[in-house]
């Protein structure tokens, strides 16, 4: 069995809560390094995943010929900057979310992986939607059953980072109350770069493009230099309204999407912890509950960018795609600074 070498880059929760767990269970990874400035993150990690190698300075780790491919899970700012390194040096990228915070950012890096066309470049959260349940509610928009979804709304929130941030300090025996997503020199974006790329994801995927955007950013709770809430209202291509929401203020994580159509509604959250789908069908005034799967196979997302790296194919979520998430939360920024509608070209 032919493995693939990856070399995770930031040592943080996603990276010992997420990636490296799912990595691990997969047959066809080898785990070859991880990097964080931190020394003291890297070692633990490398010792709790057993991973052989771990570096302070994350171009140790691109100059490895064991690694074939990287996962960058690093603060926001520094995933345009560390992905192009790892394309310069013929890696496989996996980009966590969001690709850049600033459209320069993500214009370089759509540049650099044109450029090395043969390394394959996955840019999340696109691959989370690639499940069951969203396939269900696409299926039902393209043949119709909704009639004209003249109006949606996404909102995709939680309390905050605070605790994620202080948990994962405590792991490394740190001291707790250094949360960077706070800080607007670390982070570059709040709440809107942070979880409304998730809003701003699902709605792209359901409903296509923005063709322009209006929005309301504020810091309503939090002590931060960032904002704690967001909210979109865009018009896409497709002609309809949707309002996409986010927010670190609230009780806890819901998921929540509605989609209002001439024909029928769906209904879709998490509120209970597990996420539902709820169809309302204006034909015989009927609620639709369908039994559907969680996801379409386990690890998903770093099952998919593995095979894609050994079967030569496109993984789900582009640059391209990635920069124009980018775009549109650039220009919400724009427009809440300056309080107009932005256009969308």
């Amino acid at each position: 069995m032919h493995k693939i070498g990856i070399g995770v880059i930031g040592c943080g929760g996603i990276a010992n809560y997420f990636h490296l767990p799912e990595l691990r269970s997969i047959d066809e990874v080898n785990l070859v390094a991880v990097a964080d400035i931190k020394a003291n993150r890297a070692k633990a990690t490398a010792g709790r995943f057993k991973v052989s190698h771990w570096y302070t300075d994350h171009r140790e780790l691109l100059e490895s010929k064991d690694v074939d491919a990287v996962i960058v899970a690093t603060p926001h700012p520094t995933h345009s900057p560390i992905a192009i390194e790892a394309i310069e040096a013929g890696k496989h990228v996996l980009v966590q979310k969001p690709m850049a915070t600033k459209l320069s950012d993500a214009d370089a890096l759509v540049e650099s992986a044109t450029k090395r066309g043969e390394v394959k470049v996955m840019v999340l959260p696109f691959v989370y939607f690639d499940n069951p349940r969203i396939d269900y509610v696409k299926r039902l928009i393209a043949r119709g059953a909704l009639g004209k979804v003249c109006m949606a709304r996404v909102r995709v929130a939680h309390s905050g980072p605070e605790k994620y941030q202080d948990d994962v300090a405590r792991m490394f025996k740190e001291e707790p109350g250094d949360t960077w997503f706070l800080d607007e020199s670390r982070a570059d974006g709040g709440a809107l770069f942070d979880m409304g790329v998730y809003s701003v994801t699902m709605a792209v995927v359901l409903l296509g493009r923005a063709r322009r955007v209006s929005s309301f950013m504020s810091t309503l709770d939090k002590k931060a230099t960032v904002e704690d809430s967001a909210a979109l209202i865009m018009e896409t291509e497709g002609q309809s309204i949707v309002v996409a929401e986010t927010a670190w203020t609230q009780a806890r994580g819901i998921d929540e999407v509605s989609l209002y159509g001439t024909k029928g509604i769906v209904l879709y959250d998490n509120s209970m912890g597990d996420s539902t789908v709820r169809y309302y069908r204006s034909s015989d005034s009927t609620w639709v509950m369908p039994s559907l799967p969680r996801e379409k196979e386990p690890q998903h997302t770093h099952r998919h960018f593995v095979t894609c790296i050994l079967e030569d194919e496109q993984p789900i979520g582009t640059v391209e795609e990635g920069r124009y998430l980018v775009q549109v939360m650039e220009a919400a920024r724009r427009s809440s600074r300056e309080r107009r509608i932005v256009e969308i070209s």
